[in-house]
């Protein structure tokens, strides 16, 4: 893969990290983050048990969508690290160059199709 390509799909990389670290600081209030901990927020709405219900549904939706994130910005951090050390676009599990159409599209694959597919 050339290095623009590469430069290209960094800058892709950098900016999503900047927006899903923006959405975790307003959800948790934290500056750091760690899938295997949940820092969400839980809000109190009220006393009444239909207010404890909304209360539980909207953590449980938060926590949900907190570790999406946080494995999200896990993926995107390997990925910059692999263009950081030039491993960048190899297969994790077969060690073949992963398809720059896949990259394009999805920056933070560390799998090619076939092993993806496989994997399911």
């Amino acid at each position: 893969m050339d290095n623009e390509t590469k430069e290209q799909l960094k800058k892709k990389l950098t900016d999503e990290k900047e927006k899903i670290c923006e959405l975790l600081e307003k959800m948790t209030n934290a500056k750091e983050f760690n899938k295997d901990k949940v820092q969400v927020r839980i809000d109190n709405m009220g006393d009444k048990e239909e207010d404890n219900a909304i209360e539980v549904a909207n953590f449980q939706d938060s926590m949900s969508l907190e570790r999406d994130l946080e494995t999200n910005l896990e993926k995107i951090d390997n990925a910059l690290e692999k263009i950081d050390k030039d491993d960048f676009g190899k297969c994790s599990k077969c060690e073949k160059d992963i398809r720059p159409e896949r990259l394009l599209a999805y920056p933070e694959a560390d799998l090619c199709m076939e092993c993806a597919s496989k994997k399911k």
